[in-house]
């Protein structure tokens, strides 16, 4: 594991498992997206906006441009990182995806990845496997318990 990597689990472990005890989304989950969305928190975007999932629009009218699907999309911009991971929870927390995960245990880390997939979170057809692979290469899922 990278020392970027760690530093950045040390640093956002107690968020992830924050927004697990307020929302019951893995903190495995989180931390995982966390890490790939924001390149172990060194993205530009992490970086000059504190958005660590990529989550576009406006928060408290704040954004920053960012060419993504397209050329110049707003990206939210967050006062802190605890801003980004909490209304990253409150985007998993819309109907599109608690239909799939509505009933998963905080612990089922792969039936959440596979539920956020299908409710459309990511485009990716290796979504759900780099976030498992993420996850189990890196011991995250021991923030589950």
């Amino acid at each position: 594991m990278s020392s970027s990597r760690q530093q950045y689990i040390e640093t956002y472990a107690e968020y992830a498992m924050l927004q697990m005890k307020r929302y019951g989304i893995p903190a495995s989950v989180t931390l995982a997206q966390g890490i790939i969305e924001s390149a172990n928190g060194q993205s530009t975007l992490s970086r000059t906006a504190n958005n660590h999932f990529g989550v576009k629009g406006t928060f408290n009218g704040e954004y920053v441009l960012a060419n993504d699907d397209k050329p110049n999309e707003k990206f939210k911009k967050y006062d802190n990182v605890g801003q980004s991971y909490e209304d990253h929870s409150k985007v998993l927390m819309a109907d599109r995806y608690q239909k799939y995960v509505k009933n998963l245990s905080p612990e089922d880390y792969r039936g959440w990845a596979k539920g956020i997939k299908a409710g459309g979170y990511a485009t990716s057809s290796n979504y759900v496997n780099t976030i498992c692979s993420v996850i189990e290469s890196n011991d995250l899922q021991k923030y589950d318990k």
